[in-house]
């Protein structure tokens, strides 16, 4: 299973307030940490949710500053709050790890969840995570799949993988059925966002295509990425 990685970057405030945001985007890139935190700083003092994440995301890793669970809980919260998907993630990252706080599941799903209703990809995979594992609830695979295909239609390369897996091996199917044709779409759409691990399962599904098959499976695949994952199975 992939590491996650708490997400520090998002959209770019409008008007005034893009060229320091950018600023401090280029200080990250060059990892002048204490420059992106005097950015950013300025923008998260006057309410601006994108800029009260990334300093949390300093706060939490430490980056140009003392680390701090405590100031980057609150500064996350600040976002949060304004309705921000990317902060609510990184609440529920802490939750979900105990992290600054007690290990609290039922706090990740519900900041997760939150953060899934608003189209974070990667929060609906870390809710098909919590149910394929049993991370304080009953596995269920079913519940699993939903989830990581959410996730997958929202852009998560984890979740087109793990919807891609879960296919192949027929998890969450009624019947325990493997639908190859479908781990192939999936699975080939993770490969072109980075996912290597895909192709693993790429290949064991060319084992069960006929040469024409395999030709409409890749078509189905590009269908799938052209189509802003609109046209894709679940």
């Amino acid at each position: 299973m992939q590491k996650l990685m708490v997400i520090p970057f998002i959209f770019f405030p409008l008007f005034g307030m893009a060229e320091p945001f950018v600023a401090g985007l280029n200080a990250m890139d060059r990892e002048h940490y204490a420059t992106a935190f005097r950015a950013w700083k300025k923008l998260a003092d006057v309410g601006e949710a994108e800029a009260e994440n990334n300093i949390g995301f300093l706060y939490e890793r430490g980056h140009g500053v003392k680390q701090s669970y405590a100031r980057a809980i609150q500064w996350y919260t600040k976002a949060a709050d304004q309705g921000l998907p990317e902060a609510k993630h990184n609440l529920g990252m802490l939750a979900f790890h105990g992290y600054g706080m007690e290990q609290d599941y039922l706090k990740a799903r519900r900041q997760f969840t939150a953060a899934a209703e608003l189209d974070l990809g990667i929060a609906a995979y870390m809710m098909g995570l919590i149910f394929y594992k049993g991370h304080g609830v009953a596995i269920n695979e079913p519940r699993a799949r939903e989830w990581f295909l959410e996730a997958a239609s929202n852009g998560s390369p984890e979740g087109q993988f793990m919807a891609s897996y879960m296919f192949q091996a027929g998890e969450g199917h009624p019947k325990q059925e493997s639908e190859p044709l479908k781990a192939y779409i999936w699975a080939t759409v993770a490969l072109k966002n980075g996912y290597a691990e895909a192709q693993s399962i790429i290949d064991f599904a060319r084992i069960q295509f006929s040469d024409v098959l395999e030709v409409r499976a890749q078509e189905l695949a590009d269908r799938c990425l052209t189509s802003g994952y609109e046209k894709c199975p679940s």
